[in-house]
């Protein structure tokens, strides 16, 4: 234990280790407990098309070529946990093909060699949302999600990951953010108005979110400037849209700031190019 302790003191270890971790426990733990909704056929099929997408892309693509093939297989069982947590459905293809769908943003949809443009969980949701009927899935919580453990475990392994990623001021960003906002939208006139604006954002998903989406080394930016404004611009996207009672605002806020980001990018390195 002291050694574990003293490696993650150092960050000698990847914040993704307790990413992957915190998604696959929570999927076993929820099932034990929890009552989560998910059958053998979707978990099998999900977790079969991702290690298959997953090896598929390692073989053919330079992508990923100084890791072992666990190691990616620990990556794809990791994204596939993460659909399992965060959506529901009952179409027993439904998480095998987001699976694919996002295994091949990680590989496909980058800036560079070690950055995505979007987060591939997040983008294969969005992916959902914008092409799906409604009736197929929802991208919103099991009613276990605002049970005290799910709310723990994901803030500590949501802890760890940040602090070994380096981008724990995204989410301290994103958490003042989120409050400021929600009392700009949601003035808190009493408890009621309170758990109101701010329960949707603490509940599991809302910390996983928080935590383990918007924190992703390759897609959020590295400079602490830039985490902020991207935090408190994902933030008030969010809120905002919440206001306007637009469905999944979270994930659409993400994408939307992402893309803005990847914009950003782009001009950047166009402008370096023509100066050069």
């Amino acid at each position: 234990m002291n050694k574990l302790i003293q490696t993650i003191k150092l960050r000698n270890i990847s914040g993704r280790w307790f990413l992957g971790g915190s998604h696959i426990a929570l999927v076993v733990i929820c099932l034990l407990f929890y009552n989560l909704q998910r059958s053998a056929l979707q978990m099998i099929f999900g977790f079969a098309i991702g290690f298959l997408t997953e090896l598929l892309f390692y073989k053919y693509t330079n992508k990923y070529s100084k890791n072992k093939i666990w190691d990616r297989l620990f990556s794809a069982a990791t994204e596939t946990a993460g659909l399992l947590v965060l959506l529901k459905s009952h179409s027993w293809w439904f998480y095998g093909f987001l699976s694919f769908i996002t295994i091949a943003a990680k590989y496909l949809l980058r800036k560079d060699e070690n950055n995505h443009i979007f987060n591939p969980t997040n983008f294969s949701i969005t992916v959902a949302l914008l092409f799906f009927p409604i009736t197929m899935f929802g991208a919103w919580s099991d009613e276990y999600m605002m049970v005290i453990y799910p709310m723990i475990h994901v803030t500590l392994f949501g802890i760890l990951a940040v602090y070994l990623g380096k981008t724990y001021i995204v989410s301290i960003s994103y958490i003042v953010s989120i409050i400021f906002w929600c009392m700009v939208f949601f003035p808190f006139h009493s408890t009621s108005s309170i758990v109101y604006a701010l329960g949707p954002e603490f509940g599991a998903i809302g910390l996983i979110f928080t935590w383990l989406m918007i924190t992703d080394p390759r897609t959020a930016p590295s400079d602490k400037k830039m985490q902020v404004i991207y935090a408190f611009s994902i933030a008030f996207i969010h809120i905002f849209m919440r206001y306007n009672q637009i469905l999944y605002s979270r994930y659409i806020s993400l994408f939307i700031v992402t893309l803005i980001f990847y914009a950003l990018y782009l001009f950047k390195s166009s402008k370096r190019f023509h100066t050069a």
